[in-house]
């Protein structure tokens, strides 16, 4: 058995079975794994709060045949001050989508988590940080060469989905709710 001890952001709970998550995380020093949490959807679950959405997370896991099972976690961070306002939501949900679509399962990338350890709590105070995370995260990524520059947030977006060849489903929802 291979066991896996790490911090990490959820960047995506995918539901199965009665009880159980499957639960993406982009680690420090693992890149993005994917875990599942046994029996985290029922009521009596202490792990379930650890494993919402953009949380910063201390976790061990052990490898089976298949996967890798959760079996402890320990919350260092729910940023709850971003998850109070609809605005704030938005940028949570599409930081976890971009990082889900655009990372590599497996590949190291500790400048990336420091990107985001950093970003995040600033994500409120200002709009620029959102873009300044995007233009970073596609540098550091080799996507985007920072001597050019984007126009504006929109084309930062059309750019994205150019490169993931699908739209952000983030960017609909969040619209379809503000109106």
């Amino acid at each position: 058995m291979r066991y896996l001890k790490d911090q990490g952001f959820v960047i995506r709970r995918i539901n199965f079975g009665d009880s159980h998550r499957f639960i993406t995380l982009f680690t420090k020093n693992n890149g993005k794994v994917e875990v599942v949490a046994k029996g985290v959807r029922k009521i009596t679950s202490k792990r379930a709060s650890s494993v919402e959405l953009l949380n910063l997370i201390e976790f061990q896991s052990v490898h089976t045949s298949k996967n890798f099972i959760l079996t402890e976690v320990k919350l260092l961070d729910s940023f709850e001050n971003l998850k109070q306002d609809l605005k704030n939501m938005e940028k949570v949900f599409f930081t976890c989508e971009l990082l889900d679509a655009i990372m590599p399962f497996g590949q190291k990338h500790p400048d990336v988590f420091a990107l985001i350890k950093n970003t995040i709590p600033r994500l409120p105070e200002t709009p620029e940080s959102m873009i300044f995370f995007q233009i970073r995260l596609l540098t550091m990524l080799g996507f985007w060469d920072k001597k050019n520059r984007f126009r504006n947030e929109e084309h930062i977006h059309q750019y994205i989905e150019q490169i993931l060849e699908r739209r952000l489903k983030t960017r609909n929802i969040f619209k379809s709710l503000t109106r």
